[in-house]
């Protein structure tokens, strides 16, 4: 049995004339058209599943700020669809395979042959411009080295093996070695920059088990740069993370959800000193807290959702409140997103960028 997928993106950003106002974003040449969600062929033989194209793909068990699933970089250029993590994934080429095992295991692995980091906006007055990057594009006399990406040095692979225990146990293990995409930078002088992409080794584990109404997964991964005497100041330090969340279906369609997640750095008070360090300024942590609370009504055709989330370091948030309603083929969503909290925070720097979303679709 074959499957072929095909989807696209029209929006603002996509279509031409623009909607809005052009971004100045990096990179500014997308390896793959931005209007292409996905594009993908699935061939099934027997207990094996062979996939090929371009491609989104799900890792780890957490339902937020999963710390395992990093296959795919994220489009950070339009936080009004933080509410949708799936819509931030960039699609990549990659081939995957996936083998159905006895004893319910299930292996995975997946090779993409090329790169692409984050997609991050670099105008300092464009919308959805961070702080984190004022070192290179504050300063418009700057000059920037993009790097190369788009061949075979970059590639990146790893593999997934998942198992069921019991009917309500669930473990994984996972491990990929590939590049961070965040972007890093190497200081040549105070006014020139070249970008890089640090190679990394990850490793992961994750369990998930289910208590009647109640859901609880857990997730750590270990991120493993060169960098392991954090004194390298153009490479991330090593780092941990961790993820735990809980899921409870409760009476009249409620559904409520709590999840607690942190980044450690390690030897951060090595790499804290150094002004020309890519982490110079940050934590060693980074923890957040996610809380959400929905309710389905009219059949199922009507959902409400109020979702938070809040970076414990930075005292910043964002609050997110949502309504999806189905009407027979046609979709009506409306979401907004408050930013607050301090204004040197992750979240509290958007403060002026609080949003409404509105979006109509017909089905068919």
């Amino acid at each position: 049995m074959t499957e072929a997928y095909f989807g696209v993106k029209l929006n603002g950003k996509t279509l031409a004339p623009l909607l809005g106002k052009e971004q100045d974003v990096f990179p500014k040449s997308p390896q793959i058209a931005p209007w292409i969600d996905e594009a993908y062929l699935k061939i099934l033989f027997s207990s094996v599943v062979i996939t090929g194209g371009i491609q989104k793909m799900n890792w780890g068990r957490a339902e937020d700020l999963s710390v395992l699933d990093i296959v795919n970089p994220r489009d950070k250029t339009d936080l009004t669809l933080m509410y949708a993590p799936q819509e931030m994934k960039i699609a990549r080429p990659l081939i995957s395979a996936t083998v159905y095992l006895p004893h319910d295991l299930k292996l995975e692995g997946v090779y993409l042959p090329v790169f692409e980091g984050n997609r991050i906006v670099t105008g300092k007055t464009d919308r959805w411009y961070s702080q984190q990057f004022d070192r290179i594009w504050g300063n418009s006399a700057s000059v920037f080295h993009k790097p190369a990406t788009n061949t075979l040095a970059y590639s990146q692979g790893g593999g997934r093996l998942t198992a069921a225990v019991g009917g309500k146990h669930d473990f994984g293990i996972q491990y990929f070695y590939g590049r961070l995409p965040e972007l890093a930078f190497e200081t040549l002088s105070p006014a020139t920059f070249t970008g890089l992409y640090n190679p990394y080794h990850h490793i992961g584990i994750d369990y998930g088990v289910g208590l009647g109404s109640v859901s609880l997964s857990a997730e750590f991964a270990a991120n493993i740069t060169s960098d392991l005497s954090g004194n390298n100041p153009s490479i991330y330090n090593p780092s941990l993370a961790w993820n735990i969340g809980a899921v409870y279906s409760a009476p009249l369609g409620f559904q409520l959800s709590l999840t607690a997640t942190e980044n450690i750095r390690l030897h951060h008070n090595r790499s804290v000193a150094q002004i020309n360090d890519v982490e110079y300024g940050k934590k060693a942590t980074d923890t957040k807290l996610v809380f959400s609370v929905s309710q389905t009504l009219l059949r199922n055709s009507l959902e409400w959702k109020l979702g938070a989330i809040v970076g414990l370091e930075d005292a910043d948030f964002c609050i997110m409140p949502g309504i999806h309603w189905q009407l027979a083929t046609l979709l009506i969503d409306c979401n907004v997103g408050i930013f607050g909290g301090k204004k040197t925070g992750n979240f509290g720097q958007f403060s002026r960028n609080s949003f409404i979303r509105l979006t109509l679709a017909y089905e068919f």
